[in-house]
């Protein structure tokens, strides 16, 4: 029985994906839970933003850390609340900032998989 359980949560795990929140839901989250905040800026018709989504995080590695150590935020630039601490001049930007809303660190453009995650792991050792 307890195989069967252990096979069926693995199993749902690769199936995992990313929880998106709000801004405010998240620093609200970020606060209780001691995470950090990544805030994607995104726009419709951006290549490199459908990239993140439909392939950097799909990879199972980003989906864990992600979910393990970020609350994560993503913005519509054209439709969405754009934070005013948030300046951006292409899509996708990335910013991360803590339970405070104090900015850690940016990426500007897209990134592959490994490069998405040495900048995760570096912002959590740094916070």
């Amino acid at each position: 029985m307890k195989l069967l359980v252990i096979m069926v949560l693995l199993i749902s795990s690769l199936f995992a994906d990313i929880t998106w929140y709000d801004y405010d839901d998240a620093i609200e989250k970020a606060q209780k839970e001691e995470k950090i905040v990544l805030v994607m800026l995104s726009r419709e018709g951006c290549a490199a933003c459908e990239y993140m989504k439909n392939i950097v995080f799909k990879n199972s590695n980003v989906i864990a850390t992600l979910n393990r150590d970020y609350i994560f935020v993503h913005v519509d630039i054209h439709k969405d609340f754009v934070p005013d601490n948030m300046p951006y001049i292409g899509t996708p930007t990335f910013y991360f900032v803590d339970k405070n809303e104090k900015k850690l660190d940016k990426i500007s453009g897209g990134k592959n998989a490994k490069s998405f995650m040495k900048k995760l792991t570096e912002v959590k050792a740094k916070s």
